[in-house]
């Protein structure tokens, strides 16, 4: 028994290393030489500037905005604000803004491009957005400062400080389209954030990117992130600054830290809860790649500017602490190597009458069955969570205080893990079930080839590790002290890669999708049966260790329950609203939330329907409220042809936002005055058009919607406190995510003939 009790502490204490090493450096000191990172002069930025909300086109966006340019000039820039307008439509809606960016370039000694430092400076309506971004427009302030401290770099340092990216990606929309210039090198480094602490992970490349990885391997001081991680974020529909750079066909790097992001958009992203160590990372990092390359040709980084040769991807991750690095084109050869050392495993477990090919397919039907299990016990671990607490619903899967949730996860895995390797540690045995799951990765390793080449790595070297080591204890036969060494070995590369994803599992995706459950259980079952394989009696009897984990998932997710309450330090998000249509005098509260509060109810019931009022058409819940005498949008038809018809919006109040909104829809132009007029079209459907930054001389929109129409038109302000009978929140209660709640909504019809 001592074997297997030894492997086991060896590989916990591993994998707890492993996670350890992930974290960020200690935050420099405002003492540190000039011309290095200080995180903690760069907070300063963040404590000046996130004290409260910076939504697109508010006042205290735009004193954001004049701080900028006024510090950038005080580092011996020459800052611009250019103003422009963007237009955008995507998944249904079309969201068009007028954009005020702060440009400034620090200007290299025989530049061959430029190097783009870019993070946005507005923040979502419900937070200040310390983290989500002003600690990445703080790391590129101290950077441009610590890079006038040393050396003149070869190429020029662009600065773009990008407006209204929470409302659409407005600003880098715009500055692609105008500012980037099509034959000249360029290479976009993009620092963003969603949570407020962890390390700095670069998660997203462009494609071909060999010469940044390996230029950011060579600089950085605590690299940190893997090409999985890229590989994903490329199948995914979420978007960064980043997006319409790479939309463009051109090279750049995205970092974000993620970890607490209970906070993430919230009015809890404050500067009292952003990490110092993680802007450390974050600025340390863009300061060390920023002189790696300012130093270099970067032609060869952008074919698309230059005609240079197209280069494939790099893979890259860190394993103990070590990063490691290699070209993609290798996946193929790391793949088969995992496939080859499978297939010797079974034809030694089966030489030494440790399993059959039958016993090995049975294993790999099980081990996909316990990973289905697992995902599915994940799903029902949070849907109980959210039975018995309702409020869940709304505010997860990132809760407040996740811990004992997070254990019980860990647990539950280890239940379905201990669950499979006791029905089958006699029949077909240790070794045909371990040899069984590591067929199915080595196999998932060899699509991963096809489809991800870059995260091969993430299952085949584990593979091939474990793969190994077992098959050494197979032919050491009795002899433990020779075998339990060989196992930890071999089974190192699959706790060192795949504990710390599942932890930052917890960061990615919450609890709620089983996925933290199913990568343990993903490492748990081969290394479990691989220790049942070991040549020693003393197996836990019976299915002992899954009752007793069954029960302690029981007791864990009990604590969490009675921890995880809403109070003033970890208060539950609460969506509300003021309705009014303009038409017909009415007013309502509106919730989006599905178990509203007390204190929600009070205002708006639970009974949920779409509001005709409200934008969108997803259903919410409504109380009456005492009407308000506001003036309703206007919208008045400039011009009307067959094939279509132009509007002048604007709002008697002075809304910032404002809705155009039809059953039908077309092609759509945007004139915001004094801007360059926009276009998109946003294909079939309905019309859903949001206008962001409105002046009060109002917008002019042309629509190609033929014949006679419905419209309704919205305008929006920020703000319940002007609204009778509006008290404020209890302190278990804080603004809900985002950009939905707390406003003041007008709602008026328009028939257009």
């Amino acid at each position: 028994m001592w074997g297997r009790l030894l492997a086991v502490v060896l590989l916990a204490v591993i994998g707890v290393y492993a996670v350890l090493l992930e974290r960020p450096p200690d935050p420099a000191p405002a003492s540190a030489p000039p011309a290095d990172f200080s995180a903690d002069r760069a907070v300063s930025v963040v404590d000046q500037l996130a004290r409260e909300p910076r939504p697109i086109g508010s006042p205290a966006s735009d004193a954001a905005r004049d701080a900028l340019v006024g510090r950038l000039r005080a580092e011996g820039l020459a800052p611009r604000v250019d103003a422009t307008a963007s237009l955008a439509a995507e998944e249904g809606q079309a969201r068009a803004a007028r954009v005020e960016n702060v440009v400034a370039t620090v200007p290299g000694t025989d530049p061959t491009g430029a190097v783009v430092l870019m993070a946005h400076y507005d923040s979502v309506a419900a937070g200040p957005g310390a983290a989500d971004d002003m600690s990445g427009v703080a790391a590129i302030l101290e950077t441009v400062r610590a890079l006038r401290a040393g050396p003149p770099l070869r190429n020029d340092v662009t600065v773009v400080l990008t407006d209204g990216e929470e409302a659409g990606l407005h600003g880098a929309r715009a500055w692609v389209r105008e500012q980037l210039a099509p034959d000249r090198p360029t290479v976009v480094l993009n620092w963003e954030a969603r949570g407020v602490e962890g390390p700095s992970l670069m998660f997203e490349t462009s494609r071909g990117n060999s010469g940044l990885i390996d230029a950011w391997a060579a600089s950085v001081p605590h690299p940190r992130g893997d090409s999985s991680a890229v590989e994903v974020y490329r199948f995914l529909p979420n978007d960064t600054d980043l997006s319409p750079v790479l939309d463009a066909g051109r090279p750049g790097m995205n970092a974000a830290f993620i970890e607490r992001p209970y906070e993430y958009h919230t009015p809890g992203d404050v500067p009292a809860n952003l990490s110092r160590a993680s802007v450390q990372n974050h600025g340390g990092n863009a300061l060390a790649l920023t002189r790696a390359l300012g130093a270099r040709d970067l032609a060869p980084l952008d074919p698309a500017a230059s005609g240079a040769p197209v280069v494939g991807d790099r893979t890259y991750f860190i394993v103990l602490g070590h990063l490691v690095t290699y070209d993609s084109i290798w996946a193929w050869a790391v793949a088969g190597l995992a496939l080859l050392l499978v297939v010797v495993l079974i034809v030694v477990a089966r030489v030494r009458r440790k399993a059959t090919i039958g016993g090995v397919l049975g294993g790999a039907l099980t081990y996909l069955v316990s990973l289905a299990v697992a995902v599915a016990a994940g799903i029902g671990f949070w849907a109980a969570l959210v039975w018995i607490r309702p409020a869940y619903a709304d505010t997860g899967p990132f809760l407040g205080r996740p811990t004992f949730y997070e254990i019980a996860a860990g647990v539950l895995a280890f239940a379905v893990t201990t669950l499979a390797v006791s029905l089958l540690r006699r029949r077909p045995g240790g070794a045909a079930l371990c040899a069984g799951a590591l067929l199915v990765l080595a196999l998932l390793s060899a699509a991963l080839a096809v489809a991800a080449p870059s995260s091969v790595f993430l299952l085949a070297w584990p593979v091939a590790g474990l793969a190994l080591g077992l098959t050494v204890v197979l032919l050491v036969g009795e002899r433990l002290w020779l075998a339990v060494p060989f196992l930890v070995l071999g089974a190192v590369p699959l706790v060192a890669l795949l504990i710390p994803f599942a932890v930052a599992s917890f960061d990615i995706a919450g609890i709620s999708d089983g996925l933290s459950v199913a990568v343990f259980v993903l490492v748990g079952v081969p290394i479990g049966a691989a220790l049942s394989a070991l040549p020693q009696p003393g197996a836990v009897r019976g299915y002992a260790l899954p009752i007793l984990a069954v029960v302690w998932v029981l007791i864990l997710a009990a604590g969490g329950l009675f921890l995880d309450r809403p109070d003033a330090r970890t208060p539950y998000g609460s969506s509300l609203a003021y309705v009014v249509d303009a038409d017909r005098g009415d007013a309502r509260w509106v919730t989006a939330d599905e178990a509203p509060a007390p204190w929600i109810r009070s205002y708006a019931g639970s009974a949920r329907a779409p509001l005709a009022a409200w934008p969108g058409d997803a259903p919410v819940g409504t109380g009456s409220a005492p009407p308000l005498p506001l003036p309703g949008p206007v919208a008045t038809v400039l011009e009307r042809t067959p094939a279509g018809v132009r509007l002048l919006l604007s709002s008697p109040r002075g809304a910032p936002t404002m809705f155009l909104r039809s059953e039908r829809g077309g092609p759509i132009t945007v004139l915001f005055p004094g801007r360059p007029p926009v276009a998109v079209d946003p294909g079939p459907g309905p019309l859903d058009l949001r206008l962001d930054d409105v002046g009060r001389e109002g917008v002019v929109v042309d629509v190609a919607i033929p014949g006679p129409v419905a419209l309704r038109v919205d305008d929006q302000t920020l703000g319940l406190g002007a609204v009778p009978g509006f008290t404020p929140r209890p302190p278990e209660l804080r603004q809900a995510r985002g950009n939905e709640s707390d406003v003041v909504v007008v709602s008026r019809a328009v028939a257009v003939p």
